[in-house]
């Protein structure tokens, strides 16, 4: 799997406002009077009829989970008797968008049915932040802090739910990292919204079960003396203050289109986000399997119904503290260590470092630890000059290094390569703060072009999930059908541009860590 790129008229590039068109439904209110109903109860009631009526046009379609609302649509979102492609719509955004061809004949479940994004605005619980016990800027507690922060995920739904047979907190948390409230504990996570289009073969896009995305592909001898090649995948949740931030950055006023203000593409302070990460690799992928009693899960991902078995490998948390300094963010990293005591999946899920900046100019390396303890084959795969990296993950960059990069639209690779790579490497290793935008650093004719002119380049808070999301909202061609009126479908989605912006072709980039050829 390579970085795909595509050449898209900079004219869908433009983050401008779409249209909205207000429309009322009008009806006679007289029965309120009559019995003793308010007449905006009433309305309120006649107006749900007047959607049902509407959704009871739409095309419907089997492959969903029972009692969500299941649309057959084209590969865009768009409602359509003849698509390919079956959304499950429970909300206002949908849960997935897949291909009809990767559903298994009479498949029954598991369906990736997440908490929904419009409920986030509340329900955020207050106090104080577990890890906010340690100072991760003192050698001696970052063993702490990352515990900590691993404590905090796996005290989720998310975690819990995929080994219901582990009940006790005995399972899941090291005493090393303190206690988790039961507020905090009991909060909805949410995964990042709109990951939904395009074939789940390809990077970013969810699949039915899990709701799991395609990462990179590890190469034979990458990993631990691997003897071929293997898939990765993911699932990313975040608590209920990031995915506040997520339901506060789309607009879903007008029917069938998801807007995002960009200005608001910035976490608040203690965001949180962990991402499971889990590989396709069989056995005997390695002369010795690494993830023997690994968690494991099977997925859809295939265009031929043919589910995958896939075992967790790695955990990434990021957490917005600002203690980390210039970048505001700590990355952590943790991998499955087969050696560890105990029959818990979670509990040998080891610490493989921090990160919390990217050390411009280095080495050395000051602003990554990497925990001495760590499996070797982790400590083996590291990012550039030993920055902190994950088993998963190309060796090119690192960690903080890739999310820099978290911008809209997405004119810049993950990973620094070709002309861009021989004359503005270091890019790829400041310490830019969540709100300052990556820059365009794009190959054409030997040279790396640099140029942002005509481009409104937003920061993306170093959440690659979040600039994926904006920038394909960004091209103009991607649709909700959850919120899809087929009496008033949409027709323009972008303002036409300004003449500066059509003078030319601007590559978009696929977010993905696996390096172009």
């Amino acid at each position: 799997m390579h970085i795909r790129r595509t050449r898209l008229a900079i004219a869908l590039l433009a983050p401008l406002a779409l249209a909205t068109c207000a429309r009322e439904d009008v009806r006679d209110a007289a029965p309120a009077a009559a019995t003793g109903t308010s007449a905006t109860a009433v309305a309120r009631e006649e107006a749900g009829d007047a959607v049902d009526a509407r959704t009871a046009l739409l095309p419907a379609a089997s492959g969903c989970a029972p009692g969500a609302r299941c649309l057959s649509v084209t590969g865009t979102g768009r409602p359509q008797a003849s698509g390919s492609f079956v959304a499950q719509c429970r909300g206002r955004f949908a849960d997935f968008i897949v291909p009809k061809a990767t559903l298994p004949n009479g498949y029954d479940g598991p369906w990736f049915q997440p908490n929904l994004l419009e409920q986030a605005s509340t329900g955020v619980p207050s106090g104080s932040r577990p890890w906010r016990a340690f100072d991760p800027r003192d050698p001696d507690e970052r063993l702490a802090y990352a515990l900590a922060l691993r404590n905090y995920a796996f005290s989720s739904a998310a975690a819990r739910a995929l080994t219901p047979n582990l009940s006790a907190d005995s399972h899941y948390f090291d005493p090393g990292g303190g206690s988790v409230p039961a507020s905090q504990r009991n909060q909805k996570w949410y995964p990042a919204p709109r990951m939904f289009y395009g074939p789940t073969n390809a990077p970013g896009t969810r699949e039915a079960a899990h709701g799991m995305t395609l990462e990179r592909t590890v190469r034979v001898g990458e990993l631990g003396d691997n003897t071929i090649a293997f898939q990765n995948y993911a699932v990313a949740y975040y608590d209920a203050r990031g995915g506040r931030i997520f339901q506060r950055l789309w607009n879903t006023s007008e029917d069938g289109v998801d807007t995002p203000r960009l200005n608001r593409m910035r976490f608040a302070e203690h965001s949180f986000v962990f991402k499971l990460l889990f590989s396709a690799a069989p056995a005997n992928a390695f002369p010795q399997d690494l993830l023997t009693g690994a968690l494991q899960v099977d997925i859809l991902p295939n265009p031929d119904a043919d589910p995958v078995r896939v075992r967790l490998m790695q955990i990434d948390i990021a957490v917005k503290d600002k203690r980390a300094g210039a970048t505001g963010w700590y990355f952590a990293t943790y991998a499955y260590d087969r050696s560890l005591p105990g029959t818990s999946p979670w509990k040998k899920m080891a610490p493989v470092g921090l990160m919390w900046g990217n050390d411009p100019g280095g080495p050395p390396i000051e602003q990554s630890w990497i925990n001495p303890d760590a499996p070797a084959y982790a400590r083996a795969h590291l990012g550039v000059d030993d920055r902190l990296n994950g088993p998963v993950d190309n060796p090119a960059s690192a960690c903080m290094s890739c999310h820099s990069t978290a911008q809209a639209p997405v004119v810049a690779s993950m990973l620094p390569s070709g002309a861009c790579a021989q004359t503005h490497r270091d890019d790829w290793f400041r310490n830019l703060s969540g709100t300052t935008a990556f820059g365009r650093r794009q190959n054409s004719g030997g040279s790396c072009q640099t140029s942002a002119s005509g481009l409104d380049l937003a920061a993306a808070d170093y959440s690659l999930q979040m600039a994926a999301t904006v920038d394909r909202a960004l091209d103009g061609d991607t649709f909700n059908p959850c919120t899809w009126d087929e009496d008033n479908p949409p027709t323009a989605l972008v303002a036409a541009p300004v003449d500066a912006l059509r003078r030319e072709d601007v590559e978009r980039f696929e977010v993905t860590r696996d390096p172009p050829e």
